[in-house]
């Protein structure tokens, strides 16, 4: 019965260390929460949190809709949801929105009127009819631009959806050390196939620095740790169950190679010895005497 027991355990630590392996790596490759401050693309880190207490309001280009004319203009944060004032929620896209359209007719005479408000990226829970929707913030290396040193980048915004279309915003940060004022908003690119695409000049857009990956994940040494220790656990488990099966082992005696373990510390302190002995000159090159 006892052998069997045995047997089961080191056949549940083997088990337990495979399952843990793929794991520890998908943690090591999982991406990060979205965060303004410290977003990281390849080894460069930027850092948009100047851009986040804000809500900025991007004109589109009126289009004719005789005999007036008919406006999208586009409310935006670029780090969180929209912020809805108390009372104002009529005006303003529904909450979770971070991204919203607003079409507007705008008359020969007299004050712009919305006609209705769309979200085109934002996060809201599953209903009845839709399921849940993420705004599912990315970022991404853009093409490099002529007269622009630093590379640009892009944040990508999702979650809308429109007449059962999905629609998505695309922010391209462009680096400029002369825009110093975080006021200063986005200018709209087009609208195309349902993507907002939207340029963004700003010092804030700039790389904060650039670093090696060190924390997110596992590092090579931990790597090393953790599968050196893995290993030996699995060599004690397996060697005591095959030592308690083969001869009957108990107690220390379970240890696979309990000689060799018994002697290693004598081992290790006659190679310092002699690899002391070595470097001090101590021990003749002929005959091993020791100089008096």
């Amino acid at each position: 019965m006892l052998p069997r027991i045995h047997t089961r355990l080191a056949i549940v630590a083997l088990v337990a260390l495979t399952a843990y392996f793929p794991y520890a790596q998908a943690q090591a490759d999982a991406p990060g929460v979205f965060n303004c401050d410290n977003i990281r693309i390849d080894d460069t880190i930027y850092d948009i949190s100047a851009l986040k207490s804000l809500t900025y309001t991007v004109k589109g280009e009126p289009t004719d809709d005789h005999p007036s004319k008919v406006r999208a203009d586009y409310s935006l944060n670029p780090c969180q949801a929209l912020t809805i004032p108390e009372g104002e929620e009529k005006s303003h896209c529904k909450a979770g929105t971070w991204v919203c359209q607003d079409t507007k007719l705008i008359p020969a005479e007299g004050d712009p009127k919305t006609l209705f408000l769309r979200t085109i990226a934002g996060s809201a829970p599953a209903t009845d009819k839709t399921p849940a929707r993420e705004v599912a913030p990315s970022v991404a290396q853009a093409e490099k631009m002529e007269d622009v040193k630093e590379l640009p980048w892009d944040l990508t915004l999702k979650g809308g959806v429109i007449e059962g279309r999905e629609q998505s915003t695309i922010i391209t940060f462009i680096c400029d050390t002369t825009i110093l004022d975080e006021k200063v908003g986005p200018a709209l690119t087009k609208y195309e196939n349902d993507v907002v695409y939207m340029s963004w000049k700003s010092v804030h857009a700039c790389p904060k620095m650039v670093q090696l990956p060190t924390t997110e994940g596992m590092s090579g040494f931990s790597v090393f740790l953790t599968v050196f220790f893995a290993l030996g656990l699995t060599y004690i488990v397996v060697g005591a169950v095959y030592n308690h099966q083969v001869y009957g082992a108990k107690g220390l005696d379970l240890l696979p190679n309990i000689d060799f373990w018994r002697d290693f510390p004598s081992l290790v302190v006659d190679v310092v010895r002699h690899v002391w002995d070595s470097v001090t000159g101590r021990v003749t090159s002929s005959r091993g005497y020791v100089s008096v």
